[in-house]
């Protein structure tokens, strides 16, 4: 059981279920951007720099306040469901989804649910310590916010947060592609090192 330490391998099936139901109408835009996220394409990454680039550039150039950005976006989400919710069920034709999708669409719920209920069990482990270690409950919590607060005062926090995004929406490319990406740069290494070794002997 979740609450003597482990995972609830139970609660994590049912979340994964819930998530599915909840999430049926979005399941085409969801499986999309685990494509574009996961990068199936070489330029999906790009995709993703332009589009949050594009977003901040225009919160940058307009000077948002953080009220005035908690409207917009609750106002696209809204529009963007409404949007997903009818005239987009009605336009895709019943054919467009497969068994991959299917499965895509899983596996992305199983990994949901179980982010879910890893961050739920270690946020309750952390929080136990106040009863068993106090002093290093409440020293991780200060060293934390004064990291925080250092970094928020120091460095531009727009700035930041792009940086951060971009990170973790890139994250799961980099993860995936991880050994391509590893031997391409062996590839370019090698082939900068035989150039250097060609020059020397050619002189």
């Amino acid at each position: 059981m979740a609450g003597d330490g482990s995972i609830d391998f139970l609660e994590k099936e049912r979340i994964s279920k819930d998530l599915r139901v909840t999430m049926n109408e979005w399941r085409e835009i969801i499986v999309l951007l685990n494509a574009i996220m996961s990068w199936q394409k070489n330029w999906f990454p790009a995709i993703t720099v332009i589009c949050v680039t594009i977003i901040y550039l225009y919160v940058w150039l307009v000077n948002c306040s953080i009220l005035n950005m908690i409207w917009m976006t609750g106002l696209c989400a809204a529009l963007l469901d409404c949007i997903v919710c009818g005239p987009l069920q009605r336009i895709l034709p019943p054919s467009s989804w497969d068994k991959d999708k299917e499965r895509t669409f899983m596996d992305i719920s199983e990994w949901l649910a179980d982010c879910w209920v890893t961050t739920k069990l270690y946020t309750s482990r952390f929080f136990n310590l106040r009863q068993t270690h106090t002093k290093l409950f409440h020293s991780v919590l200060a060293v934390s916010f004064f990291s925080l607060l250092y970094i928020g005062t120091t460095f531009n926090n727009l700035f930041i947060s792009y940086i951060t995004i971009l990170g973790v929406l890139l994250f799961p490319g980099f993860k995936t592609k991880s050994e391509y990406i590893e031997g391409s740069l062996q590839r370019y290494a090698h082939q900068m090192l035989s150039a250097d070794d060609d020059d020397e002997a050619s002189s």
